[in-house]
């Protein structure tokens, strides 16, 4: 059973307009033309501190290895102990930052 409502044999060709309408829009900067204007960025603080951030979390860090290695021996020896207040003061801290 085929199903066609007399509405559909316009959709094709809504969308032919659409794209050829779309690539007759052309901006000067697309073809290369100088329109005297010059784009600038300005990025605020808070920004420029997460960018220092973000560098210094790749730097690696020599001993980084060896602590990850400490503790995984601790905790497959059964040795590695948590201090729960350590973990709530962190967990408090993040919420006032």
């Amino acid at each position: 059973m085929r199903i066609q409502h007399p509405n559909t044999i316009f959709i094709p060709k809504a969308y032919t307009q659409a794209e050829s309408s779309r690539t007759q829009q052309v901006t000067p900067a697309e073809h290369g033309v100088k329109t005297g204007k010059s784009d600038s960025v300005t990025l605020s603080s808070k920004t420029l501190q997460l960018q220092k951030i973000s560098a210094a979390m790749d730097i690696p860090r020599e001993n980084r290895t060896e602590k990850i290695n400490a503790l995984k021996d601790s905790i497959n020896r059964g040795e590695y102990t948590i201090n729960p207040e350590k973990i709530a003061e962190k967990v408090l801290n993040s919420f006032y930052i």
